[in-house]
């Protein structure tokens, strides 16, 4: 079996459709790169990863806001319930 046969014969594997992909991807990226790094200072590179750094603080920060907001509500309800519970055990005690 010589080498033009193996080849015609061999199937195109996955590994080697994605290794096909890949390279158009890397080159797509690698040329955003290219495009951003030749029209931007260095200055802006630092403000745009500065103001990245502050959306991820500020969405986190809400994140975790919402869940002590949840948290308070649910303590407050429970509390409320005891409460209510309270005042109906004295009521009986007092009949």
């Amino acid at each position: 079996m010589n080498l033009r046969n193996v080849i015609t014969v061999m199937p195109t594997t996955a590994l080697q459709a994605k290794v096909e992909s890949g390279s158009t991807g890397l080159s797509y990226w690698s040329g955003l790169l290219a495009a951003l790094g030749g029209s931007w200072s260095k200055n802006e590179i630092l403000a745009a990863g500065g103001l990245l750094f502050v959306a991820l603080t500020y969405f986190t920060s809400l994140y975790f806001q919402r869940r002590r907001d949840r948290r308070e509500q649910e303590l407050h309800a429970h509390k409320m319930w005891m409460e209510k519970r309270m005042v109906e055990q004295n009521n009986e005690a007092n009949n």
